[in-house]
């Protein structure tokens, strides 16, 4: 009786996160530079959510470029406010990559430089409903001394 009653309820909770729905889309990031970030959002639970993102920055200074990859992974608490509009404070962990290449003479011996650090995240953010199937997203982050502000669209698969 207790296997029956165990199976009953992994198969009711795996089916409870099969019918959520699974968010995917772009958008802006602004951290000092501007670029471009990649998010998806994983419900776990009606009120807490999984949100793994990337964030590509593309830098042009004079005798120098420099290129910076930040993954994240957030956790959201959701919490509906409005119809359609939902708000959640951030908590995660980030790694940063990047990379400087110099081109200019006076920098020949130095060629370029990497490098990566792991670093915590907390802020806030909101998704506004557009449809059943399309958000509107918009974020504020404290991240490695420094508050960046992210915003995009995500659509529902």
């Amino acid at each position: 009786m207790k296997k029956i009653i165990l199976t009953l309820v992994i198969v009711l909770g795996i089916s409870q996160f099969a019918k959520a729905q699974i968010d995917i889309g772009a958008g802006i990031a602004l951290w000092g530079d501007m670029g471009i970030e990649v998010k998806a959002d994983f419900p776990v639970t009606e009120e807490i959510s999984i949100s793994p993102s990337i964030d590509y920055f593309f830098e042009d200074y004079p005798g120098a470029s420099i290129t910076s990859l930040v993954f994240n992974v957030d956790g959201h608490y959701n919490f509906e406010v409005g119809e359609g509009f939902v708000a959640y404070p951030i908590l995660g962990i980030n790694y940063w990559n990047y990379s400087i290449n110099f081109d200019d003479e006076l920098y020949d011996d130095f060629g370029g430089t990497s490098g990566g650090d792991v670093g915590l995240n907390a802020g806030g953010g909101a998704t506004y409903a557009l449809s059943d199937s399309m958000k509107l997203y918009a974020e504020v982050k404290f991240m490695r001394s420094d508050v960046g502000l992210s915003a995009g669209i995500l659509f529902g698969l």
